[in-house]
């Protein structure tokens, strides 16, 4: 885990922000620079991008955002999507995970941090105003761990604030990490707040999942959170699949559900190992010689991602989810990344008429109603 980060920089527009001031003084650096000064990274980037993603990760930039900062998840068309809104409060991980998109997807040579959560704000009541058909769930899990840097930038707090005086949606903290202790001392708990877990057996963790926390140290502060009052998730997304995989996945789910109440769980993703066709070459030449981003792995339409066959998925999904009802029988369980006819054959339910839509069965946040904004 990062103690201190070798540089930050700084953009000029955010030199008189209160919450940018703030981080510079939360924030433990070597040195600082401007923004600007980030040009020769880039370049770096380019010669030797391996190596960059890596030095990358002891690095950060604090920024304004160059766009909208609460966007849909980039699904892919005739894909189920389960409508998560993504908050990109920050890009990059501290975490070196061996499948991880972002890795390839943002090719930027640091972790970029953004302060402006007025904006964020601002933009989230938008999304609410202009949509009563189903509840939203928000996060900022997609593009960032969301707690992975909770010690150095305090951002839970306001988050949950915010959230608690809007409980027709949800927002969920998806994670790896352990930094709870934000978390544990906010009261009362909305509850409307989920805090998950990405999940994996240790081998897998301790192979592919660099720098991240043991299972047992990921499912002590989910136990820690839901002590407090928090509803939890998990995700496990990606599930690799090894000779041995049935017995050391339905260990992880006999684990979770020996330390939290079923009671407690609101959700849990499914989802099997998949990358971009673009991104193999730089997983290859960074994880050389890793068996599990090695099985047989084939182009997918529509996306045109590398995926396991369709049966073997199939299979995968059926088996973990006869795994996860015999010690759950509410909990919602949904696939991400899956077409409706992979949905309708391993989960045996239909999905949403339009395609794009998870059924109407995804779990309401305590305050919401349909039809009233």
């Amino acid at each position: 885990m990062i103690r201190s980060f070798d540089t930050l920089y700084l953009h000029p527009g955010l030199e008189d922000h209160p919450r940018a001031m703030e981080l510079l003084r939360r924030i433990p650096y070597r040195r600082l620079e401007r923004l600007e000064r980030m040009q020769e990274l880039k370049e770096r980037m380019r010669l030797e991008p391996e190596a960059t993603v890596a030095r990358g990760k002891y690095s950060a930039a604090l920024a304004p955002y160059p766009g909208r900062m609460v966007e849909g998840c980039p699904a892919t068309p005739g894909m189920c999507c389960c409508r998560y809104r993504v908050i990109n409060l920050i890009m990059g991980c501290p975490f070196d995970c061996s499948y991880c998109i972002l890795q390839g997807y943002l090719n930027r040579p640091t972790i970029f941090i953004y302060p402006e959560l007025e904006k964020i704000f601002g933009e989230v009541d938008r999304e609410i105003a202009s949509c009563n058909e189903y509840p939203l769930r928000f996060g900022t899990g997609e593009l960032s761990d969301s707690l992975a840097l909770e010690h150095f930038t305090g951002f839970a707090h306001p988050l949950l604030e915010f959230f608690r005086n809007r409980p027709q949606c949800w927002f969920e903290f998806k994670t790896k990490s352990t930094r709870v202790q934000s978390l544990l001392e906010f009261s009362p708990v909305p509850g409307n707040i989920v805090v998950s877990w990405s999940v994996n057996p240790p081998g897998v963790i301790g192979s592919e999942e660099r720098g991240a926390p043991a299972l047992g140290s990921r499912l002590k502060a989910a136990q820690a959170v839901s002590a407090a009052g928090y509803r939890l998730g998990f995700h496990f997304d990606p599930v690799f699949h090894y000779e041995g995989w049935e017995d050391d996945y339905r260990k992880v789910v006999e684990e979770i559900y020996r330390r939290v109440d079923p009671g407690r769980v609101a959700w849990i993703s499914l989802g099997t190992l998949r990358y971009s066709s673009w991104l193999a070459g730089l997983l290859q030449r960074r994880f050389q010689g890793h068996r599990l981003l090695a099985g047989e792995l084939f182009p997918v339409r529509p996306d045109g991602k590398y995926r396991y066959p369709q049966p073997l998925r199939v299979e995968i999904y059926r088996r973990m989810h006869d795994w996860i009802r015999a010690f759950d029988s509410e909990v919602y369980v949904y696939l991400c990344m899956e077409s409706a006819v992979v949905y309708r054959w391993a989960l045996g339910r239909e999905v949403g008429g339009d395609e794009l839509a998870v059924e109407r069965g995804f779990p309401a946040p305590p305050g919401w109603r349909a039809g009233v904004i």
